[in-house]
C-alpha cells in the first residue's frame, strides 16, 4: 500500500514538470504566451496554400475565443522529389463568423435629360377651291403637270391632246372646272371646208367619246382664220358649221366655235363671215394677246387689245346673233413673259385680268398660255415660276 502511494506521487511530480516545461519552453520560443504561427512547408499540387497567422490573445475581448486568420498566399510550384506534405489551416471552433465580400459596384451615372425636340411648324392650310374666271391652258399629259394643276387650282382648264387617264384625274381634282379640249393640227387645211369639218370631228371623238362627262366641250382648228382673205373666212366658217353638227348632233359633245390669232378677224366681220359656226356651235372662243411692244396687260395701252371680245360680243348682239357663252381659250404677252417682265408681275397681270373678266356676265374665265414641259414655248411657260401659287392663293376661299 505505501508502495502505492509513492508511486503515485512521484507520476503527479513528473506530470507537474512536464507541464512546467512546456510553458517555460512556450515562453523561451515566444515570448508573450502566443502559439507560434504555423507556416506550411508544401501543399498539394494544384491547391492554394495557407499561412496561419497567430491567434488573437483572448485578453483583447473577455470569454471570446481566439481564431485564425486564413492569409492567401502564392501558390507554390510542385517538386518532384520528396513526400508531399498538407498543413491545414487551425480554425477554433466556436469564433465569430467572418461576414461575406460584398462585390463594390460602380454606381450608374442618371442621363440628363435634353431639351425636348422643337415643335415644327405647321404647314399653313389652304381652304377650298373658289370658282373664277382665272384659268390655266395645259399641253402635256401626264403626272408632272398634276401638281401644278394642285397649286393654281384653275376654274378654267384647256387640255390639249390629252390622254383619257389624265383628263379624268384632272376632272377628279377639280370637278367644277370647266374644260376645254383640244387637238393639235398640222397642217389644217381648208379645201372642201364641209367635209374636211366632218371629218376632223370625227378625229376628234375618238378621244373625246371616251371623256364624256370629263370635259365639256372641243375646238376645231387653231388660229385659221385670216382676215385679209375673204375666201378664207368663208370656207372656215363651213368647216366650223359642218365640224359642230357631226360633233354635237351625231356624238353628243359640246363645240367651241372661233379660236382665232389676235384680232386676226375685224370685229364687225363676226356677224358678216361666222353668224351660222357660232350661232351653232355650243361656245365661242377667243385668243386675248396684246401688241408686241406692250409688256404689262395692265397697260392702259393694252386695254382695247386684251378686251377685244368686248367688241366682238356688241357686234354680234348688234347683229341680232345669238352665240354661246364665250371663253378665252389663250392668254398673255404676245411674246411671252419671260425676259419681259417677273413672274409675280405677270401673275398680278392674270388675276387682274380674271377679275375685270368678272364684268362680263357672258365670259365663263380665261386660261393662261401655258403650261409646258421642256424648251417648247419657254417664254410662255410657267412652270418653276411663282404663277401658279398666286393663281391658286386666288382660286382659294379666305
Amino acid at each position: 500500500m505505501r508502495l502505492f502511494h509513492r508511486a503515485s506521487t512521484a507520476i503527479v511530480i513528473i506530470v507537474a514538470l512536464a507541464l512546467l516545461g512546456v510553458f517555460f519552453y512556450a515562453r523561451r520560443v515566444r515570448p508573450g504566451g502566443a502559439l507560434p504561427t504555423v507556416r506550411p512547408i508544401s501543399s498539394v499540387v494544384g491547391s492554394p496554400t495557407v499561412v496561419i497567422g497567430p491567434l488573437t490573445s483572448p485578453a483583447a475581448t473577455p470569454g471570446a475565443t481566439a481564431v485564425g486568420t486564413v492569409v492567401p498566399g502564392p501558390v507554390p510550384t510542385a517538386t518532384p522529389s520528396g513526400p508531399t506534405r498538407v498543413y491545414l489551416p487551425v480554425v477554433i471552433q466556436g469564433g465569430p463568423p467572418q461576414p461575406p465580400a460584398v462585390a463594390q459596384v460602380a454606381p450608374t451615372a442618371t442621363p440628363i435629360p435634353g431639351p425636348p425636340p422643337p415643335t415644327p411648324t405647321p404647314t399653313p392650310t389652304r381652304g377650298p377651291i373658289r370658282i373664277t374666271k382665272l384659268g390655266l391652258g395645259v399641253y402635256e399629259s401626264g403626272g408632272a403637270m398634276l401638281p401644278i394643276l394642285d397649286e393654281a387650282r384653275p376654274s378654267v382648264i384647256l387640255l390639249m391632246d390629252p390622254t383619257v387617264d389624265f383628263a379624268r384625274e384632272v376632272r377628279r381634282r377639280f370637278p367644277k372646272a370647266f374644260i376645254v379640249g383640244r387637238i393639235f393640227a398640222d397642217p389644217q387645211p381648208l379645201d372642201h371646208p364641209e367635209q374636211r369639218g366632218t371629218a376632223f370631228a370625227d378625229r376628234v371623238a375618238q378621244v373625246a367619246v371616251p371623256l364624256k362627262g370629263v370635259v365639256n366641250a372641243w375646238m376645231s382648228y387653231n388660229e385659221v382664220a385670216n382676215g385679209d382673205d375673204p375666201a378664207n373666212l368663208i370656207a372656215y366658217n363651213a368647216f366650223q358649221v359642218a365640224f359642230a353638227h357631226r360633233l354635237q348632233d351625231h356624238y353628243g359633245i359640246a363645240a367651241v366655235a372661233g379660236n382665232d390669232g389676235p384680232r386676226s378677224v375685224r370685229a364687225e366681220e363676226y356677224p358678216q363671215y361666222f353668224a351660222e359656226a357660232i350661232s351653232t356651235s355650243r361656245y365661242f372662243g377667243v385668243h386675248a394677246y396684246p401688241d408686241p411692244g406692250i409688256k404689262s396687260l395692265r397697260d392702259p395701252a393694252a386695254y382695247d387689245q386684251i378686251f377685244y371680245y368686248r367688241k366682238i360680243h356688241a357686234a354680234l348682239e348688234a347683229a341680232g346673233i345669238k352665240s354661246g357663252p364665250f371663253i378665252v381659250t389663250e392668254v398673255g404677252l404676245y411674246n411671252g413673259w419671260r425676259d419681259v417682265t417677273s413672274d409675280t408681275e405677270m401673275a398680278r397681270d392674270f388675276v387682274w385680268y380674271a377679275e375685270q373678266m368678272n364684268q362680263d356676265s357672258y365670259t365663263i374665265g380665261m386660261a393662261v398660255f401655258g403650261l409646258f414641259l421642256g424648251d417648247r414655248w419657254s417664254r410662255f411657260n410657267i412652270d418653276g415660276s411663282i404663277i401658279p401659287t398666286i393663281m391658286g392663293d386666288y382660286n382659294t376661299v379666305h
